[in-house]
């Protein structure tokens, strides 16, 4: 069935409920890894943000690997399949074995799993859409949505099983969670006749190829998460290696496709400015709920997981209102409401940080826990910041990427995101408690010290995200981009 440019493709809801049962499973890994390690392993706050903010940063940095094997090795849709099937095994091998020595090496199968995955389900779908098509934002609004829904789940869910069940049944839900995403797309491939980019054609030596990148990347992770010293040089190599790839592009292009991709490294700098203070909700703002704010909401047990599915049920009701305009413009107006939005995101986000900041002065003019109606406000706030920046983002690689590059430019989307866990990471040891015994009261204090030169930083990066606004409308203007008529 041909797609027509105001239709969504009828896979569409192949590819929500894949992504749903993909981030149910990661989501239960993310919310409770920092309880986990606190509670289950008693870790010091500052070793907990480190092993944390390397995993985050390396779920979103190997998307680039996972979409240049697709684009030059094993094809998108086999590079999804593969990546789930390397989570399931990892989630299984995490459930199973409770013990910090083991934990990296599930970790790290997790980071190589979801690299696989996340950059090539989100080049598969834009592929289902016309080259101007008018709904492809909305698609990957919708899209988003059901990645959004997956989260909630395991926002939810997984705290109600580790505290009645232990932590082993938690993780052991995201196996099967994982498993209702391979069967889910399994079928839809086959039922819709689902496309990579180019024809695939099998070949023992690029299957060998991506077996042994595969390995290389786990080993590499498991290094990383178990040599914290080693991860600063790792991280500095692939920002480095991605620039120079994208320098790369401009020089080999034309200049009318040079320019977009230019816009692509701008749109990079700005994702990985907004995740480094996202990512706080999984690492400082979990602890700061955990020991500020009361763990209960209106009698029921209200857990810091918690927070992050009220944030996420914001998404789904902002993204359905987001995902009814009918948006008829061209691609590179597109890109240029791209630009406005990303910058938009920003500047939610230093207001949700600076209501952060208000709650936890609240907290040292009061004696006790807080009540979590304080906090609530700042996590929808982020709800609309994600919106506003993420299934935008996808939509737009998909429209400004060289065709023949487009899961490697994902991939390097995703590494923006991975710099910005590996910089959350970093900004929340600011907030890492001192060891020794200390009262509320001092610790309120040094959460609002704390949470205010984090917001000093975000407003700083919003400033700059101005600057790099009106250069994305420049090169965007000057751009030759056929219309369609």
């Amino acid at each position: 069935m041909e797609v027509t440019k105001h239709q969504h493709p009828p896979a569409l809801h192949v590819f929500f409920a894949t992504e749903m049962w993909e981030r149910y499973g990661f989501y239960v890994v993310q919310t409770l890894l920092a309880l986990y390690l606190s509670l289950f392993f008693s870790w010091p706050d500052k070793r907990i943000y480190a092993l944390i903010g390397s995993f985050t940063a390396l779920t979103y940095i190997s998307p680039v690997l996972g979409g240049w094997m697709a684009d030059h090795l094993i094809g998108q849709k086999r590079a999804t399949l593969l990546g789930a099937y390397v989570l399931l095994f990892s989630y299984l091998f995490l459930s199973l074995y409770a013990s910090d020595n083991s934990l990296p090496y599930a970790l790290a199968g997790m980071a190589v799993g979801t690299g696989l995955l996340k950059s090539n389900i989100s080049s598969l779908l834009g592929n289902q859409y016309p080259e101007h098509s008018a709904s492809r934002e909305r698609g990957f609004t919708i899209f988003y949505m059901g990645i959004t829904s997956g989260i909630i789940l395991g926002t939810t869910l997984p705290s109600y099983l580790s505290r009645h069940f232990g932590w082993s049944v938690s993780f052991m839900s995201a196996a099967i969670g994982v498993s209702l995403g391979i069967l889910i797309f399994s079928f839809g491939i086959k039922y819709y006749r689902i496309r990579d980019y180019k024809p695939y054609q099998y070949s023992a030596k690029r299957t060998l190829q991506a077996f042994c990148m595969i390995l290389f990347l786990w080993g590499i992770s498991v290094l990383i998460m178990r040599l914290p010293s080693l991860a600063d040089s790792v991280f500095i190599a692939v920002t480095v290696f991605s620039l120079g790839y994208l320098v790369y592009c401009v020089r080999q292009e034309e200049s009318s496709q040079g320019r977009k991709t230019l816009v692509i490294l701008l749109l990079c700098v700005i994702s990985a400015m907004f995740w480094a203070f996202y990512f706080q909700m999984f690492l400082s703002l979990t602890l700061f709920i955990s020991r500020i704010i009361q763990p209960n909401l209106f009698g029921l047990p209200f857990p810091p997981p918690s927070y992050v599915a009220i944030q996420s049920v914001g998404m789904i009701m902002i993204g359905l209102f987001l995902s009814r305009k009918k948006i008829d413009a061209y691609a590179f107006q597109n890109t240029i409401r791209a630009g406005n939005k990303f910058l938009l995101s920003m500047i939610v986000m230093t207001c949700a940080y600076a209501l952060i900041v208000f709650v936890a002065h609240i907290s040292t003019q009061q004696q006790g826990l807080l009540s979590p109606l304080w906090i609530i406000p700042a996590y929808l706030m982020i709800s609309l910041a994600e919106l506003l920046l993420s299934p935008v983002g996808l939509c737009a690689i998909t429209v400004l990427a060289n065709r023949n590059r487009v899961s490697t430019m994902m991939g390097i989307f995703f590494v923006s995101l991975g710099i910005g866990g590996f910089l959350s990471g970093k900004f929340a040891t600011i907030t890492a408690i001192p060891s020794g015994d200390i009262s509320l009261l001092m610790l309120k204090q040094h959460y609002e010290a704390s949470f205010i030169v984090i917001l000093e930083i975000l407003a700083s990066f919003t400033v700059l995200c101005i600057g790099l606004n009106a250069l994305i409308k420049r090169l965007m203007n000057s751009c030759l981009i056929p219309q369609d008529t």
